[in-house]
């Protein structure tokens, strides 16, 4: 072909159908403020929202925090009461480096129990009076040896051991008597 018979277009009809442009600018401008928008409030539910969420519920907790401790506080308020009392019934410090009364008395009624008649019996710290009668002087003996075998027992004293019978009746070994022993207690010693 050659370039002088070439057709060139032409526009040979008319276009009656107008399309608006809606890309004016007010409405993009307003698109673009709205999206802005959008992404402040996003950022502001992360940055501010629940920075403040988290703040109330901190500040719910250091109130019923604080009432708990107010309640506290409430049952301590007689404390000193409850320390005076406790004190009062409580083992003192000597009380505690006594040996136990129950387990003294026990080692008495088991050494003399059945083969004597204990009179009197007097615990004082860690000394125990006892006096007793009703036995010979072998059994006293035999007492005296099974008082001293307790691990409780540091030594024995015996004070007196007399007999009932009469003066001038003649020298019987198995004449009742009446004997006063000293027991001197001490801490159980833990074998090791």
């Amino acid at each position: 072909m050659s370039k002088r018979n070439a057709a060139y277009p032409a526009k040979r009809s008319m276009n009656l159908f107008y399309k608006p442009d809606r890309t004016t600018k007010p409405a993009t401008i307003a698109l673009y403020v709205l999206f802005v928008l959008v992404c402040l409030l996003g950022l502001g539910k992360f940055l501010v929202y629940d920075l403040w969420a988290e703040t109330a519920q901190a500040r719910q907790s250091l109130t019923a925090a604080e009432a708990q401790l107010q309640g506290v506080l409430l049952e301590l308020t007689d404390y000193s009461e409850v320390w005076e009392r406790y004190s009062r019934y409580s083992a003192t410090e000597e009380e505690r480096d006594l040996i136990d009364r129950m387990e003294v008395l026990a080692l008495l009624d088991e050494a003399v129990g059945s083969t004597a008649s204990m009179d009197a019996v007097s615990i004082g710290g860690d000394t125990v009076q006892l006096q007793f009668s009703g036995v010979t002087l072998a059994q006293t003996a035999r007492i005296v040896k099974a008082l001293e075998s307790s691990p409780i027992v540091s030594y024995t004293m015996v004070n007196t051991a007399a007999t009932t019978q009469l003066e001038g009746a003649p020298a019987d070994d198995s004449a009742p008597v009446q004997a006063s022993v000293l027991i001197q207690l001490q801490k159980e010693v833990s074998q090791g």
